[in-house]
């Protein structure tokens, strides 16, 4: 397929006789630009048919948009799906064919953006890579991810999330992988699952690409039976002894994993050394930054248990140190629980915690239980205010939660 728009309508079934080529694909209509291919996306708080004017006067060429619309077209031609969404994956999964890079994907619930990052990073020493932009990795986001590839280079770098069983199966129809890497795997977006051995079966489904050659996985999760069933060769995360610009126990395990790779893609030591000295932590994940003489540990994208854990064990040595904590969400029946536990590994390492969300009671209760100081804070704004009267020069600071707080935006206003 030519990207061309009457192509486009004709693999759904629809006519047109517009020619354009469609050089960019978007569902948030902030991101339309000259060309743009847009998908009228239905969600909880936004439909995207509300949108039609707008990416019409900002050059988008077409929209695919749900039979049930009856409005106007604002001169764009239309086409009409029973599913956008469905059709959104459809489409990729058609673009996608005829192509032949060497697919990567990744998966696990915690460090997938890191260990992706720096997969793409040291394998660019020598092969074309692309990968997905930040964190598209939904089955939306790696969809849109494929149709905005150029598709000129050797190896494709993709993260691949998931939150319920047969999604990931439904990504790895779009662009099958040859190598499959299962990070660490925790409680995160565990709402559909009774335990850790049901997230664990669903992030295997990675492992079922008809495609598949060889499983890099990190060590913890041996014990898991899902990862034992896996068919295709295992290669354990390699121990990272190489010199790299950062310490953190949690990104070397991800650099483990990119080092593994290089090797067996047959990249040489130098190769390899000159792409970890250009690595760094990923935006908001384990990022330092100095700002009135405190230093901030920005890792506040998510949180999941083990993360959040990792983070606090991780934190250098301070005159005092402060955590700003967001409430892990989609924990299910875990959430008190793994709040407590985040509560007590924080506990001899933290002097003051400052919490965000109702779910941290435990942690906030648990502090003061032992005469530290922690308080519940009824927004980020409240919280950001405390910090900046009790922080001093010396001072560390961990900003992490999940991610719908927010909470960098703390330290851009420090």
């Amino acid at each position: 397929m030519k990207k061309i728009v009457s192509e486009i309508a004709q693999f759904f079934g629809c006519h047109s006789d517009r020619m354009d080529v469609m050089t960019h694909a978007a569902f948030d209509s902030r991101k339309v630009k000259n060309g743009s291919l847009f998908f009228a996306l239905t969600g909880e708080k936004v439909d995207g048919h509300q949108f039609l004017e707008e990416v019409a006067k900002k050059g988008a060429v077409a929209s695919i948009v749900s039979k049930e619309y009856q409005g106007s077209d604002f001169g764009m031609d239309l086409i009409p799906v029973s599913d956008v969404r469905r059709a959104l994956q459809d489409l990729a999964h058609e673009v996608f064919k005829g192509k032949n890079p060497l697919v990567i994907g990744v998966t696990g619930t915690v460090g997938k953006t890191t260990a992706k990052e720096f997969i793409a990073g040291i394998l660019s020493e020598k092969f074309r890579v692309a990968k997905n932009p930040g964190s598209m990795n939904s089955q939306v986001g790696l969809p849109l991810t494929i149709l905005n590839w150029e598709g000129e280079d050797e190896i494709l770098v993709l993260e691949m999330g998931m939150s319920e069983k047969g999604e990931l199966s439904r990504l790895i129809e779009i662009a099958p992988p040859e190598i499959g890497v299962l990070t660490k795997l925790s409680l995160a977006h565990s709402a559909f699952f009774n335990d850790l051995d049901g997230i664990a079966e669903a992030k295997c489904e990675l492992f079922k690409s008809k495609k598949i050659k060889q499983a890099f996985l990190n060590q913890d999760t041996a014990e898991f039976k899902a990862v034992q069933n896996i068919d295709a060769p295992k290669t354990w995360f390699e121990k990272c002894t190489l010199k790299a610009p950062f310490s953190e126990p949690q990104l070397l395990e991800n650099l483990g994993a990119a080092v593994s790779i290089a090797r067996y893609l047959g990249m040489t030591e130098e190769e390899i050394l000159k792409g970890i000295q250009k690595l760094k932590p990923f935006k908001h994940r384990g990022e330092k930054v100095e700002k009135r003489g405190v230093l901030f540990i920005d890792d506040s994208y998510n949180a999941s248990p083990v993360a959040s854990k990792a983070a606090f064990i991780s934190m250098p040595e301070g005159k005092k140190r402060f955590a700003v904590f967001g409430a892990m969400k989609e924990l299910g029946a875990f959430e008190e629980e793994s709040h407590r536990e985040v509560g007590e590994c924080a506990l001899p390492i933290i002097d003051e915690l400052l919490c965000i969300g109702k779910e941290c009671l435990p942690m906030v209760d648990l502090f003061k239980q032992k005469g530290k100081r922690a308080e519940l804070f009824e927004s980020k704004e409240k919280a950001a205010e405390h910090l900046k009267e009790v922080m001093d020069v010396g001072d560390v600071v961990l900003i992490k939660g999940s991610n719908s707080f927010k909470l960098w935006t703390i330290l851009e206003g420090i």
